[in-house]
């Protein structure tokens, strides 16, 4: 569809992350083949006005690529749209089809629409760093949201175990280098050594699933030529590490080498 059809207003790039604001001039979006150059793209979408059949539309709806499914709008309708490479939600995707999503208005999702509605209302030109924290903060509310729902669900399929819980809740704190284990076990209502008896049992430890988790991270940003702007140092920081030298030591134990060796050379 052409940006015309799409009724595209605005866009504004955060580096791999895009908001667009349209009024749609085609009365439905279907999510067909995506032919990005970059890579398959997902969509938040965030519309105001009646829905097709004269009710509220959802506040947000997750929209994935290739998912053949289609959106109906009316005149009425304005749509805010966040789209982030299907990468940034490996986690999310590994573990759940791909298919349209009406989220309901929880706190995340309200505060995700709020944050989104003034960045795309905001026309200053933003600084590189401050692009990159926007395009972080956005990326990691797409995950958040999603998490949500997945969280939600899980009752259908039985309560989740422990671990599953503590891996949920150490995705969404592996960027806080103060976050430690024993605030996790708090916001489990367990104790610090139940949560270590049942992370033994899978043959680990939750210090060394957390460290794993900001391990990836940091290898991630490394290994992105969009990050080169900023030091060793920052993307410790980003990845929920002290500084450069708690992640070449967590790097070592995970059988990494040093981050000037992961970090491709500069063009």
């Amino acid at each position: 569809m052409t940006s015309h059809h799409a009724g595209l207003i605005s866009a504004r790039t955060f580096r791999s992350v895009l908001v667009t604001v349209h009024r749609p001039q085609e009365p439905q979006w279907t999510w067909r083949s995506d032919t990005s150059l970059d890579g398959p793209r997902a969509a938040m979408l965030f519309p105001s006005g009646e829905a097709a059949d004269g009710s509220a539309h959802p506040i947000a709806i997750f929209a994935p690529p290739q998912c053949g499914e289609t959106i109906a709008w009316t005149r009425s309708t304005e749509v805010v749209a966040v789209w982030v490479p299907l990468d940034t939600l490996r986690e999310f995707i590994n573990e759940a089809p791909l298919r349209i999503i009406a989220l309901q208005a929880t706190p995340i999702v309200a505060a995700f629409r709020a944050f989104t509605l003034a960045i795309a209302r905001n026309g200053e030109d933003a600084s590189s760093i401050s692009r990159y924290a926007i395009e972080r903060l956005l990326a990691e509310m797409v995950f958040g949201a999603l998490l949500e729902i997945s969280s939600a669900s899980l009752p259908e399929r039985g309560q989740p175990t422990l671990v599953e819980r503590a891996r949920s809740m150490m995705l969404m704190h592996r960027e806080d280098a103060d976050y430690t284990i024993a605030e996790l076990a708090s916001e489990l209502h367990v104790s610090l050594r139940h949560l270590q008896r049942a992370f033994a049992r899978t043959g680990t430890t939750p210090g060394d699933a957390l460290r794993r988790m900001r391990v990836e991270l940091a290898e991630s940003l490394l290994r992105n030529p969009d990050y080169v702007v900023l030091t060793i140092e920052e993307i410790a920081m980003h990845a929920g590490f002290s500084g450069a030298l708690q992640l070449r030591r967590a790097l070592r134990a995970e059988g990494l080498p040093a981050p000037t060796v992961i970090r491709p050379p500069s063009r």
